[in-house]
């Protein structure tokens, strides 16, 4: 009977040992698994010889570091997991946690895109930007473009502004009317105005534009200023227009609903700001340097066509057409479009 007590024991002793020892595992494999960093995939839109890659890899290094290495983003660039076309629903179906975009890709997922990749002759630089989408009525305008990408399972971090879209060419352009019977490479409203222009719009992916610029594929296409540069154009394209369709164009950032429901709230606020930070990094950079290519077509080999202001007008009105057409694709497009024309004759007002 004594023996069988102390085997008794030597057993229960063993057993606890035996349960502790799981225990202490179970919450070291815990504490392993809250260390494992969480790891995203990030796909740009934005070709990688262009200002906008730097300051996404800067974003990424930064959210990196401010998380303590919690949260990890691997950036790709366009076509190296999905095509340019297909980021939205890659992001959507959580294919991609992450993506740097525009508005004006997405709009045929979700028409918001449109009206918040910037309309013809809306808003005049990045100072004007920030101060409709995010100061305006609290941010009114931002906030409806955010609901409407969260019916799609996304979430809109940011949209902030890129270097001035508006015509490059392979002809020169002394008025309107050089630009009928031209096929011009156009995405979204920008097609209608190239129609309007009697004009020919052709849809090419930006990686593609070089090529269709050196073959006579297009005769032009309406792009940032600063793809002269950056994508080489000004070897293909030597001439540009001014006043840019667009002074203040948007480039977006979002993320997966699923991704951004699994942050904690500090990482949330690290990534928004992130966000923030890599367009101002992009335009702090950018922005000087298209100035510079502006104000010195001789120093680097092409020529800059301004039109007249009879020209301009005509452009404005074509432009007035398509804000009313982009308001008919969906209500919010409709109240965001309210409020910009509220906002800018307020600005006129002001003055």
């Amino acid at each position: 009977m004594v023996q069988s007590k102390k085997q008794f024991r030597r057993v229960l002793t063993w057993s606890l040992a035996l349960l502790l020892g799981i225990c202490f595992t179970g919450v070291a494999d815990i504490a392993l698994a809250a260390e494992k960093p969480i790891v995203w995939r990030l796909q740009s839109v934005w070709a990688t010889s262009t200002g906008r890659h730097p300051a996404l890899q800067k974003m990424c290094a930064m959210i990196k570091e401010k998380s303590n290495g919690q949260l990890d983003i691997k950036l790709f660039g366009p076509g190296e997991i999905v095509g340019t076309m297909e980021v939205f629903d890659a992001v959507s179906n959580g294919v991609l946690d992450m993506a740097a975009s525009s508005g004006i890709y997405n709009s045929a997922k979700v028409p918001e895109g449109l009206v918040e990749f910037g309309l013809p002759f809306g808003l005049e630089d990045e100072a004007d930007l920030n101060k409709f989408w995010y100061e305006y009525k609290d941010g009114e305008a931002f906030k409806l473009i955010q609901e409407a990408y969260r019916a799609k399972k996304i979430e809109l971090l940011y949209n902030g502004a890129g270097t001035s879209y508006g015509y490059m060419t392979t002809f020169p352009v002394k008025s309107l009317d050089d630009f009928k019977g031209k096929k011009i490479r156009s995405f979204g409203f920008f097609g209608s105005l190239v129609q309007m222009l009697g004009g020919a719009p052709v849809s090419l992916p930006n990686e593609d534009q070089y090529l269709a610029l050196q073959q006579g594929t297009v005769d032009g296409t309406i792009f940032p200023y600063l793809a002269l540069n950056t994508m080489k154009f000004k070897e293909v394209a030597k001439h540009i227009v001014l006043p840019p369709v667009l002074g203040a164009p948007t480039a977006d950032i979002f993320v997966s609903a699923k991704a951004w429901s699994q942050l904690n709230p500090e990482l949330q606020a690290i990534v928004r700001e992130g966000a923030v930070l890599q367009n101002k990094w992009y335009m702090d950079n950018e922005g000087p340097q298209e100035k510079e290519l502006v104000a010195n077509p001789d120093k680097h080999g092409i020529q800059v066509h301004t039109l007249s202001a009879e020209d301009v007008a005509k452009l404005k009105e074509m432009g007035t057409r398509i804000w009313d057409g982009v308001a008919k694709r969906s209500p919010t497009n409709a109240k965001v479009v309210e409020l910009l024309k509220a906002y800018n004759a307020e600005k006129v007002a002001a003055k």
